[in-house]
C-alpha cells in the first residue's frame, strides 16, 4: 500500500486536518517519495523498489499516510488528485534500473476512468513515463467486494497495456482476495502479518499452500516486513522470491520538493 508504514510517531494525524489543506497539499505538490528496495531473499540483491507516498503540511510537518489514505476512501475526488500527484513524483524520480513497484488504489482508478472517458488519466501517464517496461501496478482489494469486483477490471486493463499487476497486502487475518486476480497476477506480496503469526502450524500450512499454488503458477512471491536475520531465515525456508522491509534502511531513498 502507499503507507507501508507512519513515518514516525510525530507524524500528524490525516483525521485532524481541513479538506481544503489536503486539496492544497496536491495543487501545491508537497509530495515526496520513498523508495524502499525489494531484494532476492537468496542472495539479498536489489531488483527494484517501491515508491511509497509521503506527504507535507506547509509549515514541513509530515502527514502519517496511512491515515491519510484511509481518510481519504470516503472523498474519492480528494484521493483521485492527491494520487496522481503522487504518482507524477513517484515516476519522475524513480530510481534507474529495476522494478519500480507503484500502488494504485482501485477507487482512484476508478475516478481517472471518469476523468478520461474511454481511457484512464493514470494509464495515461504510465504510457507516458518512458519506464512502462520496468513498472509493477500493485493492487489492494482487500476493503470490500466492490474492491474485489473494480480491481478484476484493473487488472483487465493493465494487462492490456502490457503492465505486470501486484496483489498487495495478502494478510493472514484481513482481506478478501479472488482468486482469479491472484491468477492473473505477476507478484504476490504477503505482508508482515505472516511473520507474527509464525509457528501456528494451521496459519504456516495456508502459507505453505499459498506459495506452492504461486509457484506452479509462476508467479513471484514478496515477503514483507523484514527487518531481522529471522525474518530473512523465515522467507528462506519457506521460499519466498523476494523480501522487503526495514533491515534494508539504509538502501532507502527520498526524494523531497523543496517547502
Amino acid at each position: 500500500m502507499n503507507a507501508r508504514l507512519p513515518l514516525t510517531p510525530s507524524s500528524i494525524n490525516a483525521y485532524q486536518l481541513h479538506p481544503h489543506e489536503i486539496l492544497e497539499i496536491a495543487i501545491q505538490g508537497r509530495c515526496g517519495v520513498e523508495y524502499q528496495p525489494l531484494l532476492s531473499a537468496r542472495t539479498e540483491r536489489i531488483v527494484g523498489y517501491e515508491a511509497l507516498a509521503r506527504f507535507a503540511r506547509q509549515d514541513g510537518s509530515l502527514i502519517a499516510p496511512d491515515t491519510l489514505f484511509e481518510r481519504l476512501h470516503v472523498e474519492p475526488l480528494l484521493l483521485y488528485h492527491l494520487e496522481l500527484s503522487a504518482k507524477q513524483v513517484q515516476l519522475a524520480h524513480a530510481p534507474e534500473g529495476g522494478l519500480l513497484f507503484l500502488n494504485l488504489d482501485p477507487d482512484s482508478y476508478e475516478q481517472g476512468e471518469k476523468d478520461h472517458p474511454g481511457g484512464n488519466t493514470f494509464l495515461d501517464l504510465i504510457e507516458a513515463s518512458g519506464i512502462k517496461e520496468r513498472l509493477v501496478i500493485e493492487i489492494i482489494e482487500n476493503q470490500a467486494v466492490r474492491d474485489v469486483v473494480l480491481s478484476r477490471r484493473m487488472i483487465d486493463a493493465l494487462s492490456g497495456h502490457d503492465l505486470k499487476v501486484a496483489m498487495d497486502d495478502l494478510a493472514v487475518s484481513k482481506g478478501l482476495i479472488s482468486f482469479g486476480s491472484l491468477a492473473d497476477a505477476t507478484y504476490l506480496k504477503f505482508d508482515l502479518s505472516w511473520l507474527a503469526e509464525q509457528g501456528q502450524p494451521r496459519r504456516e500450512e495456508i502459507l505453505r499452500w499459498s506459495l506452492s499454488a504461486a509457484q506452479a503458477m509462476s508467479v513471484m512471491t514478496v515477503l514483507e516486513g523484514v527487518e531481522t536475520e529471522a525474518d530473512l531465515a523465515f522467507a528462506r525456508k519457506h521460499g519466498f522470491d523476494l523480501v522487503q522491509g526495514f533491515r534494508y534502511r539504509e538502501h532507502f531513498k527520498q526524494w523531497h520538493p523543496d517547502l
